[in-house]
């Protein structure tokens, strides 16, 4: 059996259990500050002791859209020595060149080019498309259908919006 701790229980967390179990988890659980507004589960707990979870679910991962919180989740998970997966969706496109620190999560039908490299916890949303040799900083967000031409570096943290062109 393959268990994942997710944190976070919201619409972003819907999509993410279903790429786990795409990828083979067995079972998902979620974390949640706000169980009754839940929109997928079970919900565990709450945030407050995720290091509490460690022995019953080993591998977690932060699933949440905004930057900041999905920041501050995903080093909590480190610091507590989770081991934080990288998700790829089957249908995405990611160069064996590429380099994906922990915690990134690749949707479907997204590209990740030659040469790219993702800082931690980065979300790569359905369809962008990244061009070869960009390097990204921790906690990034490019969002469905947006396009990263080559050679860019894009600081922590940036977001980009949908269908956007960022060079």
């Amino acid at each position: 059996m393959k268990k994942l701790l997710i944190v976070g229980a919201g619409s972003f967390s819907t999509e993410i259990d279903e790429l786990a179990r795409l990828l083979g988890y067995t079972e998902t659980v979620f974390a949640d500050d706000h169980p009754e507004g839940a929109r997928i589960g079970p919900v565990i707990a709450g945030t407050g002791n995720l290091p509490a979870l460690k022995d019953d679910c080993p591998e977690a991962i932060a699933a949440l859209g905004n930057n900041e919180s999905r920041m501050k989740y995903h080093r909590i998970l480190r610091e507590a020595g989770f081991r934080v997966p990288v998700l790829v969706h089957p249908t995405a496109y990611v160069s064996p060149d590429a380099s994906l620190a922990p915690g990134c999560i690749v949707r479907t039908q997204a590209v990740v080019s030659r040469y790219v490299s993702l800082g931690e916890a980065c979300i790569v949303n359905v369809g962008a498309l990244i061009d070869h040799d960009c390097v990204f900083g921790e906690g990034c967000h490019i969002l469905m259908g947006a396009v990263v031409r080559n050679k860019v570096t894009v600081p922590a943290m940036t977001w980009i919006k949908a269908n956007q062109v960022y060079e």
